[in-house]
């Protein structure tokens, strides 16, 4: 008897006391999916929030002037990030809930003010997720991007971050930005979009901040330059190239599957000179020359001319961040303070100076799988 009374007893308690005391209900909460940072005309920041409406989620009604909508969005202004944030409070009956952000967008005029005073929130507040990916917009505002309806996905958001698989990129997290931001080396390439009132937006390559005079924007990458400084920096994980070859309007595309880099750093008379190489290994996807890739000789032609197409370019990039830029877009001072920690330290108080007069040797080689699979165009 005694025995069952102690059990009885240790049941009431571990009933008693479990649970959360300060547990909310989801049906308590405004889930953020997505957040937009603007810089207003007059300097005041205004933030816009794309929030997730459930019972546009589960609604069966899927076309028509009955269709519930998937999220709303919410836009306040303040003195700060939370300052807004607390006004945005003000218009919902739901606390704001940050853990399921999956998007931060930049304006472009806030992005030429400068990030640094506003990333205080993103990191102290344990609430807030860091592996949200990060945008700026190019020419236009985040509001205007983040009100866009989606093709595929219920929000705008989603869709962001789909986009940079479906391109081969690496998704660029906020904590990625953090640590480029807060690293000696490099400086922050932040993917760009382009607000696009028929498709909601365009990829549009990649901003480039400076850290050293506040996260200003100073400038942009096109989408073609995007992808082989990605490909430098280890972020893109494939590539399609198509070059001109022979007479006329011939062309051939090749899909890189495999992409390698390799920065080489060698200290001459305690000067580094830089060593950058590329290597690609893919598929001819289209041929429209009268080449046959099965021939050894036509192969050889194929490659080195594919081979120079992605050297030129990736030059003419090298020569635009050295001489119009004068700002380090390729870690390359990352990679020295890696290689040489040693001669970092006296090479670090003036890296923003030295950048522009290194010496870099750039070279590429693309490769084509499996030549025997494929020949001459039909």
């Amino acid at each position: 008897m005694k025995k069952i009374l102690i059990i009885f007893c240790l049941l009431f308690l571990v009933a008693a006391t479990t649970g959360c005391w300060n547990l909310k209900e989801p049906n308590q909460r405004a889930f953020i999916i997505g957040v937009g940072m603007d810089m207003t005309e007059d300097k005041e920041l205004e933030i816009s929030s794309e929030i997730a409406v459930p019972a546009g989620l589960g609604s069966s009604q899927v076309t028509g002037a009955g269709k519930k909508s998937t999220f709303t969005v919410v836009s306040a202004k303040g003195k700060n990030f939370m300052d807004a944030g607390q006004h945005m409070q003000a218009e919902l009956s739901r606390s704001l809930f940050y853990a399921h952000r999956q998007t931060i967008l930049i304006g472009h005029r806030m992005a030429e003010q400068g990030l640094d005073k506003y990333l205080d929130m993103i990191i102290r507040n344990p609430k807030s997720e860091i592996r949200s990916v990060i945008l700026v917009v190019k020419d236009g505002t985040a509001k205007e991007v983040i009100r866009a309806e989606p093709t595929f996905d219920p929000f705008i958001s989603t869709t962001l971050g789909s986009q940079e698989y479906s391109l081969g990129i690496k998704p660029y997290y906020y904590r990625m930005f953090l640590c480029d931001a807060l690293s000696e080396g490099t400086q922050p390439i932040v993917p760009s979009i382009k607000a696009d009132p028929s498709r909601g937006y365009v990829y549009a390559g990649s901003a480039i901040l400076d850290k050293d005079h506040g996260l200003k924007l100073i400038g942009y990458l096109d989408p073609e330059e995007s992808m082989y400084d990605n490909w430098m920096m280890g972020k893109q994980k494939k590539l399609m190239v198509t070059t001109s070859i022979g007479k006329g309007n011939d062309t051939i595309s090749l899909e890189l599957q495999s992409l390698k880099h390799r920065t080489q750093i060698k200290m001459v008379k305690h000067m580094p000179q830089i060593y950058i190489s590329l290597h690609g290994v893919g598929s001819i996807v289209e041929n429209n020359s009268s080449l046959d890739p099965s021939k050894d000789e036509d192969l050889i032609k194929i490659q080195n001319k594919f081979s120079q197409k992605a050297e030129d370019t990736v030059r003419k990039l090298v020569d635009k961040a050295q001489h119009q830029y004068k700002l380090d877009i390729f870690g390359i001072g990352e990679q020295i303070h890696k290689q040489h920690p040693r001669e970092w330290k006296s090479i670090r108080p003036h890296w923003h100076e030295s950048f522009p007069e290194l010496p870099i040797t750039v070279s590429v080689h693309l490769r084509y799988r499996d030549p025997g699979q494929t020949n001459s165009s039909l």
